[in-house]
């Protein structure tokens, strides 16, 4: 990979760190990922991310155009495919020619019949909160090469880092909103004891009442209390 390449390519994720930073929605910060992946890697047509939960099925992490939802959804349905063993072994797959592939035979037969996809390539990402790969898709045969498979294993390693971030992101924006509920929740219920001069629990049930009466979520009901000091009605809706 020429070293101009490799210093964009670098100078491409640290503005998506930057974009992270500054309170980005992790979920664009991941699409813009995989869009990055099919610009920056010579022979990689298609891209996407997927997560492989041991609880339930998996599930693909960005928003995906028509080919990649085939490749995709064709592995989880059948249980097998590069991605699927990329996430539980950790190891770079590669299968450069589908056509003489002979790993994943129902996967293969499906992409070839109902795909332009002829070549696959993925990355393990990170095993936290769940094992997450990378699958690059190309049009051609031996499509990815070794220069391209170089680039990959770059761009897989930024990647990892990238998605982690934007995990945690995550995980703090979740922590963050329910903490603010929490408060919004505590701060209407002490309202409500003062001005009805009744108890805790007596004071959340009235909440949870206006909630069930109104068919309004908790913390909005919450949210009106602390705002105007009294409990909606369907008068202010």
């Amino acid at each position: 990979m020429p070293p101009d390449s490799i210093e964009q390519l670098a100078r491409d994720f640290r503005d998506l760190s930057d974009f992270l930073h500054a309170g980005g929605a992790a979920s664009t910060a991941r699409q813009r990922l995989v869009d990055l992946a099919t610009s920056s890697i010579d022979g990689c047509d298609w891209a996407g991310i997927t997560v492989r939960p041991e609880d339930r099925p998996a599930y693909s992490l960005t928003r995906l155009d028509d080919v990649v939802r085939e490749v995709d959804e064709c592995q989880y349905e059948f249980g097998e495919g590069p991605c699927l063993d990329a996430a539980r072994t950790h190891e770079p797959v590669l299968s450069r020619d589908l056509a003489h592939e002979t790993r994943w035979p129902r996967f293969t037969e499906h992409v070839l019949q109902h795909s332009p996809v002829r070549g696959a390539l993925s990355f393990h990402l990170l095993d936290d909160p769940s094992p997450t790969a990378l699958n690059l898709y190309s049009a051609s045969s031996d499509g990815l090469d070794d220069e391209a498979v170089a680039t990959a294993s770059l761009f897989a390693i930024h990647a990892s880092v990238m998605i982690a971030h934007a995990d945690s992101a995550d995980r703090a924006a979740t922590l963050g909103a329910a903490l603010t509920t929490s408060r919004q929740i505590g701060a209407a219920v002490g309202i409500l004891m003062a001005l009805h001069r009744i108890s805790e629990s007596e004071a959340y049930d009235l909440l949870r009442l206006a909630s069930n009466h109104l068919n309004r979520k908790l913390r909005d009901i919450a949210r009106d209390v602390t705002e105007s000091g009294a409990l909606p009605t369907k008068d202010d809706a």
